[in-house]
């Protein structure tokens, strides 16, 4: 899987959730499954490093560039609750 980009988005809510774009609906679904069931060392430096982001998804970008995404969020721990 490959990241060709990202976009950090905010929610309804107002919490923020960074999507990571892959290069098609494919590899799109492989790098959720990927963020939903391991991914612990990535999740735990986000927290760290960008504690204003909350979730994390995966999306790709159309032909037509439009930006698509998985709008089931993975929640990313909170740097504080990890200590």
């Amino acid at each position: 899987m490959r990241i060709k980009g990202t976009v950090v988005i905010t929610l309804k809510s107002g919490e923020k959730a960074l999507i990571l774009l892959t290069e098609s609906k494919a590899e799109q679904f492989k790098l959720y499954q990927h963020l939903a069931t391991d991914a612990y060392q990535f999740k735990n430096e986000l927290s760290e490093e960008e504690p204003e982001i909350k979730y994390i998804s995966s999306g790709f970008k159309t032909d037509e560039n439009e930006i698509i995404w998985d709008d089931n969020y993975i929640a990313v721990p909170n740097w504080y609750d990890k200590n």
